[in-house]
């Protein structure tokens, strides 16, 4: 389904820049010269053979499109042949100044030429694409059978290599136009090569931000098997370390595109049935604070890093299943989703009725919450139904996301992709070859490996209630190179402002802050407003994630804002990095965490990005 408005998009950016580069070059043609006016006479005729399959593409005349994007082709070929033959004359051989202005006019045409052989291969894609909805009642998805669904994923996997000879195509075209002159004969028009620029660099970034995600697709949609996944809802209300606390968890079956199935289920449903039968020691801050001496699957999500943490959410997960008697499925991947993404899709789709209360982006979570929380009581329903609801309102929403119109895949591909960077999607495949396709798609989680500054702070609300909803938190990281040691001071500040009500309480919350291996810290201090645990206190190195980890536990009274300080020194190869200027601070997102402030002070140079995505400062 997004292939074949992808394939639209890019034939529209290369028959507008191969208009345009055709434009520029018969500006430029001196008329006194018998070659040029026949080079001129070639481009007019590719140029009206290029509008001619611009004018075919948007009928779906297949044919027609690739006969004048071929033809364009040799008209082109045939303009260069003339310039070679004025290339050969001595004078122009001979003058540099000449011979200049003729390689500028070679690069320009040979635009033309890269743009015209990759509209040859991008059509035939999108036909066969189109043909797939030729009988079908409308043009989503959906309307297809399942053979055409079939064929659908079957054609995303065998254009792979056509997409890639786009993009080095693509490249190589933008490197024929970095070869002009800008004082040249060109000159008059350079802006117009701008433009001709921009057209290539959209169409360019088009294929590599689609590539990673087409060649995903297959597997997420299960083609050619099936694909079964464990589907994570982190309510990031009450966050969690891999993005929020497991409240409920789902089964997403897929084959051929189809969603199989969709259940989704209370995590009490499973972890209060395993009680007395399954045993697994939980990490000492979820036992100390939490209370409880085994691990069930709604803590499991510890690790910070999305493919630790899934691993140890399969491994709950089955364990307590077996444990129960229950049949568990083969599972193919974990994916974590955050109700940031669900609001966005809803921006898309509109909102969603369920049992007379209407789902907005807006109130989604919110009136979700009290829904499950407190509204249940009053409407008669049990607790152990009191989540039902979630499965009304996903179904109606995978039934308007399957029927979205081709016009708006465009839109549904910049969610997912936002929603990736922001850490509200993360993806695990317990198949090495798909996971290295998430890693490319950055929907890993992973906590990434750095050779310079790292920092990340991930807090785990434990026993808060819904309180991240209303913390206020931020971030200020100080670093000073003092002579031959680079020191650090990291400010974390927490302004709770909720109170004591069935949603809020006092912020508690065991953090854990990542940084350079090898890092070692020198003090940890809260302010009057901060309750910090001195005994939770630790540092340790974890060889496994590449970072040395403080980790502390502590908490914040409604309607106060708490301060927490760290002060730790860096390893000397921080401090070699600031004095050789290759420096970097890569600052790590926790899934789910919103941060409202973020500063970053580098030896005096000041810089405040946002952090709802990962980020490098370079000073």
């Amino acid at each position: 389904m997004k292939i074949a408005s992808l394939s639209l998009k890019l034939i529209k950016y290369l028959v507008i820049a191969g208009v345009l580069a055709l434009i520029a070059l018969i500006i430029i043609i001196v008329s006194s010269f018998k070659e040029l006016k026949s080079a001129a006479a070639s481009g007019l005729s590719a140029k009206s053979s290029l509008e001619a399959a611009a004018v075919a593409v948007q009928n779906k005349n297949w044919p027609e499109a690739q006969n004048k994007a071929e033809s364009a082709s040799m008209e082109i070929n045939s303009a260069l042949l003339e310039l070679e033959k004025v290339r050969n004359k001595q004078a122009f051989n001979q003058i540099v100044l000449l011979r200049n202005q003729i390689n500028d006019l070679e690069y320009l045409l040979k635009t033309a030429d890269i743009i015209s052989r990759s509209l040859i291969g991008a059509v035939p894609i999108a036909e066969k694409f189109s043909n797939l909805y030729a009988d079908s009642s409308g043009y989503n998805f959906s309307s297809l059978n399942e053979q055409k669904k079939a064929d659908f994923f079957k054609l995303i996997k065998e254009s792979e290599p056509e997409l890639n000879g786009l993009r080095a195509n693509l490249d190589l075209a933008l490197i024929n136009l970095n070869k002009i002159h800008k004082i040249g004969v060109l000159w008059p028009i350079y802006g117009k090569l701008s433009d001709l620029k921009f057209e290539l660099t959209q169409a360019k970034n088009l294929i590599e931000e689609a590539n990673p995600l087409l060649k995903l697709l297959p597997a997420l949609a299960g083609y050619p098997q099936e694909s079964n996944f464990l589907i994570i809802m982190h309510n990031n209300d009450e966050l969690r370390p891999s993005g929020g606390f497991i409240g409920v968890f789902g089964f997403l079956k897929t084959k051929n595109g189809n969603i199989a199935d969709l259940k989704t289920d209370d995590s009490y449903h499973l972890d209060m049935p395993a009680v007395g039968k399954w045993k697994m020691t939980p990490p000492v801050p979820v036992s100390k604070y939490m209370g409880v001496e085994n691990w069930y699957l709604r803590d499991s999500n510890w690790s910070p890093d999305w493919p630790t943490a899934s691993k140890k959410i399969q491994e709950i997960f089955i364990g307590e299943s077996r444990a129960v008697g229950l049949d568990v499925p083969a599972i193919n991947g974990v994916i974590g989703i955050t109700p940031d993404f669900v609001s966005d899709l809803l921006r898309l789709v509109g909102p969603i009725t369920v049992k007379g209360e209407t789902y907005t982006p807006e109130n989604l979570q919110t009136l979700l919450q009290y829904n499950v929380e407190v509204a249940y009581k009053e409407q008669d329903i049990s607790s152990w139904d009191r989540k039902a609801v979630i499965n009304e309102l996903l179904d109606e929403l995978k039934t308007r996301l399957l029927s979205l119109e081709t016009n708006k895949l465009g839109s549904l591909a910049n969610i997912f992709t936002a929603n990736i960077q922001n850490k509200n999607v993360q993806i695990y495949f317990n198949d090495s070859g798909s996971e290295s396709l998430v890693y490319d798609l950055g929907a890993d989680g992973a906590i990434k490996k750095t050779t310079s500054d790292y920092l990340m702070v991930v807090d785990a609300n434990l026993g808060a209630f819904k309180s991240d909803s209303v913390v206020k938190k931020g971030i200020t990281y100080n670093l000073k190179n003092n002579g031959g040691t680079a020191d650090a001071n990291l400010s974390l500040s927490y302004r709770h402002e909720g109170g004591f009500d069935w949603r809020t309480t006092r912020y508690r919350s065991y953090t854990r802050v990542l940084v350079p291996l090898g890092s070692k810290l020198i003090s940890l201090k809260g302010d009057v407003n901060t309750k910090l645990d001195q005994e939770s206190i630790s540092s340790s190195d974890d060889s496994d994630l590449q970072k040395t980890v403080f980790g502390f536990f502590f908490s914040v009274e409604p309607g106060t804002a708490g301060v927490i300080n760290l002060e730790y020194s860096l390893p000397s190869n921080i401090s070699s990095d600031l004095k050789a200027r290759t420096y970097q601070l890569f600052v790590q997102k926790q899934a789910g965490r919103r941060t409202e402030s973020f500063k970053a002070n580098i030896n005096g140079e000041v810089y405040t990005p946002s952090l709802d995505k990962d980020l490098t400062i370079i000073p």
